[in-house]
């Protein structure tokens, strides 16, 4: 094949060339590519299906979204299955099977050959959200007794089924991992080099329970396109590749947006999910959220019988502005500490250090947005003691906004939740009603000093 086919003519040879020339063609497209020609294919998607070879399949499969794995896979009788099953990558199937049924997953599997069914079954005991749920198990051993000729040879029997060969990891005889070397440095040098002398012992690896969050800030760090993993005993059980982690970033990325947005997570697209899908993610949040702007409503009940004192009604034309405002620093507060845990940049054990510096950068920010209020109040309206009221409840409002947006996703963090959950509907919730408490108090102080 020549060129690149647009998505029709790739349906079109799809369905008109014979199988055995479908083979060879096919190895120079990616599997992404046919998968995206066949969302528009409106014919038997079966019978096109069964004329791709086994192996390309499983790459088509490998590239579907979660929930539309099981759907396409649901099209082959078992035997089939077993066959696409069996050219997937171990990673890929264990994600697949975490959206199956347990009888559909205890009968693959029983189906599989016995190495394949074992390493099935160990990755799915791991948490999915950590190192061990999202690492492969093949990559490509080497050990101290090779030469480079001797790796090179190696290589081209066994390299084809591995997850990736840019890096080869030294074992010994107890599979403990013990160095690593790169296929660029092996390709440089001597066939009769002994591999020992190219291995880097000095092994960047991670256990199977590190959260694939903290996996991916190693890569961040690194710049590696594979980590290996190991158990407790430095026994080496797979690798993480930069693909598996950018899958990670996307999908925390979309989570963290989902709750700091107060919605709940959803794996299904916007536009496959049912308005009542839809609507079931949102309510939640929004109830809660309705219910806990009752303290805000409480509180100007409180303060009721004060705004009748003559010139205070006045003072309920400025609650907008100032529960935005605090709304708002506390969210860019959030945002920025949010984003500095997701990048390692910031822990625990800076709490205090976020706390002091919020403190300097909201007193710099309160005293210059109160300057602007109290000028603009006193050209517009002539009352110094309302712009006083407002200036001053905006100030303290700014600096409980920025201590609040930055120490909650830190205080999360502390007991084991996620720090999104701490961003903009909450911490603006808490905000509002402490910002209304001090503009009130305030304002009494200068229109009733008795």
């Amino acid at each position: 094949m020549k060129k690149q086919l647009t998505g029709k003519e790739l349906i079109e040879f799809l369905e008109t060339t014979s199988p055995a020339a479908l083979k060879e063609a096919l190895e120079y497209i990616h599997p992404a590519d046919i998968l995206d020609a066949m969302e528009d294919y409106d014919g038997d998607f079966f019978n096109l299906l069964v004329r791709i070879p086994t192996d390309i399949l499983a790459g088509i499969l490998e590239e579907a979204e979660e929930e539309d794995k099981g759907e396409l896979l649901g099209l082959f009788s078992t035997d089939q299955k077993v066959d696409i099953i069996s050219e997937m990558a171990s990673d890929e199937v264990a994600d697949m099977m975490e959206h199956f049924d347990d009888d559909e997953v205890n009968e693959l599997i029983s189906s599989l050959d016995e190495e394949k069914a074992q390493e099935i079954k160990q990755l799915m005991s791991y948490d999915p959200e950590t190192a061990g749920g999202i690492m492969a198990t093949e990559f490509v051993p080497v050990n101290a007794q090779m030469t480079v000729k001797d790796t090179l040879e190696y290589l081209q029997k066994n390299g084809e089924d591995a997850e990736t060969i840019n890096y080869l990891y030294m074992l010994d005889p107890d599979d403990k991992l013990k160095g690593v070397v790169s296929l660029r440095d092996i390709v440089m040098s001597e066939f009769n080099l002994p591999l020992t002398e190219l291995v880097n012992p000095n092994v960047v690896s991670v256990p199977t329970n590190m959260d694939q969050e903290e996996v991916a800030q190693l890569f961040r760090k690194y710049g590696f396109s594979a980590i290996p993993v190991v158990d407790e005993n430095h026994k080496m059980l797979g690798i993480i590749t930069a693909d598996d982690v950018l899958d990670v970033v996307v999908d925390e990325s979309t989570e963290d947006f989902e709750r700091m947005s107060a919605l709940s997570h959803s794996e299904t697209e916007y536009l496959d999910s049912s308005v009542m899908t839809l609507a079931r993610k949102r309510i939640f949040w929004l109830l809660f959220l309705m219910i806990s702007a009752t303290f805000t409503g409480i509180v100007i009940q409180r303060y009721e019988s004060a705004l009748a004192i003559d010139g205070m009604l006045i003072l309920v034309a400025f609650i907008p502005m100032l529960m935005d405002t605090g709304g708002n620093a506390g969210s860019q507060s959030a945002t920025l500490v949010i984003r500095g845990m997701a990048l390692g940049e910031i822990s625990i054990k800076d709490f205090f250090v976020v706390l002091f510096k919020e403190i300097r950068v909201s007193l710099v920010v309160g005293l210059a947005l109160s300057v602007v209020n109290l000028l603009r109040i006193w050209m517009f309206n002539k009352d110094l003691m309302l712009g006083l009221s407002v200036s001053i409840a905006m100030f303290f409002t700014v600096i409980i906004a920025n201590v609040v947006g930055g120490t909650l996703p830190l205080i999360a963090r502390k007991f084991k939740l996620d720090p999104a959950i701490m961003a903009a509907p909450i911490i603006t919730t808490i905000v509002d009603v402490l910002a209304l408490i001090v503009y009130f108090s305030v304002a009494m102080k200068l229109y009733n000093p008795a």
